[in-house]
């Protein structure tokens, strides 16, 4: 096929999602290698794999390539993962207070909506370790957390699990060794 005829084929929605989907498969082989060298992998194979395809068709360009944990295993091979990942740690930690948060708020109108549907009243819980009185009235609705420090430290102790596992800290021994 002329050189003309590669820069002229256009793949249809099915070839293009076959194609992204293998790609998608592939950046999650490739995960370990620093973005920027992954991000040009993909582009140069992304390249490849359509002009391939203006000759045999997109299956049998993506079949030629095996597997694509296959193929991300020849791209990793030899190479020292890198280490952790503080920015996905962070997100995941912020992630998760954000969670947390919500369900004590959620947690929170659900009570006072119970209340008021009852004809008012007060409730006390212990939540997270510190105590909240929830008060429905006709005058008022509100809620207070006494000796909050007990609440504090389940979220940080939440969030620290969510950042280790996320960032995974445990590399950080495989790189200072």
């Amino acid at each position: 096929m002329s050189a003309t005829a590669r820069t002229q084929y256009r793949p249809g929605i099915a070839d293009l999602v076959r194609r992204e989907w293998y790609m998608t498969r592939l950046d999650w082989g490739l995960r370990n290698l620093p973005s920027t060298h992954s991000r040009q992998i993909q582009r140069d194979l992304r390249r490849d794999v359509t002009a391939t395809a203006a000759e045999v068709g997109m299956r049998e360009a993506l079949a030629d390539l095996g597997r694509p944990g296959g193929l991300a295993e020849q791209y990793t091979e030899g190479t020292d993962p890198e280490g952790p990942r503080y920015g996905s740690g962070a997100a995941a930690a912020a992630i998760t207070i954000c969670i947390a948060v919500f369900l004590f708020v959620a947690y929170a109108i659900g009570t006072l909506d119970t209340l008021t549907a009852m004809g008012g009243g007060t409730r006390t819980a212990v939540l997270w370790g510190s105590q909240t009185v929830f008060v429905s009235t006709v005058e008022v609705t509100s809620f207070e957390t006494t000796n909050i420090l007990p609440m504090i430290l389940v979220l940080l102790a939440i969030s620290a699990l969510s950042f280790l596992l996320f960032s995974r800290l445990w590399r950080l021994g495989r790189h200072s060794a």
